[in-house]
């Protein structure tokens, strides 16, 4: 005959025997669970904002070219038309198909008279006004440099700039160049993309001897920038070829003035 205090002990015993078996089969199936969640965000995520970005896009060309044009052929129709109202088909489908045909039109006559009188009228006229100017004539800059034949074309470079101190760098792409008026230096006009968002981030004119050349190209940088650095590449030309120069030419006899020489690998 068995006590109770024995019977009471025998399903504590078995469950703690069954306990710690548990616990990681729970661990395990909520890790698998909670990755498939994070795979999913990051396989959604892209999508959503590329959707967002496009049906912007759409919006706004719908809101400022498409619904005025839309409201100029109903009224051309109208008085065109006999009947006191328009059909419903008309209103609601022909008229804005008709206003985006209208508008490719526009825009591929824009692009005829890119090299006629009419735009370099309307250049000097708006480079006339005096706070039009400025904005205009900065604009203008930055979409003649897309216009330029594939033959002209240069590679962009990226560079590494000491931004914002010296001891840090960043990734930088070069836009221009320039000179120094007094020393005839070589000035690079770089901007400084930011994460995640790299179209917004700063303008630097920095000297040419003071960058160094990285060996990433414009898509792998931006890609680096907009992860934080989680698709960065696996090498990155961190410190300058003239350090390594300046080793390279130190005795082996002083090893220590010889500058420390090192690769840096994003894992």
């Amino acid at each position: 005959m068995t006590s109770p205090s024995s019977t009471d002990s025998q399903p504590r015993a078995s469950d703690q025997e069954l306990g710690p078996a548990t616990l990681p089969l729970l661990r395990r199936s909520w890790h698998k669970v909670r990755n498939r969640l994070i795979e999913g965000l990051l396989v959604v995520t892209p999508i959503l904002i590329t959707l967002w970005i496009v049906y912007w896009m759409y919006s706004t060309l719908e809101k400022y070219v498409i619904d005025p044009l839309a409201v100029l052929v109903l009224w051309k129709a109208q008085r065109l038309s006999s009947a006191p109202e328009l059909p419903y088909w008309f209103e609601t489908y022909a008229a804005p198909i008709i206003a985006l045909c209208i508008a490719v039109v526009m825009l591929y006559y824009c692009g005829v008279f890119a090299d006629s009188w009419i735009r370099r009228s309307v250049d000097q006229f708006l480079l006339r006004v005096p706070i039009v100017s400025s904005i205009y004539d900065g604009l203008r800059n930055m979409f003649q440099s897309f216009e330029k034949p594939g033959a002209q074309s240069t590679p962009q470079r990226v560079v590494l700039v000491s931004f914002p101190h010296p001891g840090m760098r960043l990734p930088a792409i070069v836009t221009s160049s320039c000179r120094d008026v007094a020393t005839d230096r070589a000035l690079l006009c770089v901007y400084v993309p930011t994460t995640p968002i790299p179209t917004s981030g700063f303008f630097l004119i920095v000297p040419e001897d003071d960058v160094t050349e990285l060996n990433w190209d414009v898509q792998q940088t931006l890609q680096a920038i907009i992860s934080g650095g989680l698709t960065a590449p696996r090498t990155v030309t961190y410190y300058s070829d003239k350090l390594s120069a300046v080793a390279s030419d130190l005795p082996p006899s002083d090893p220590n003035l010889r500058p420390p020489v090192a690769a840096a690998k994003v894992e």
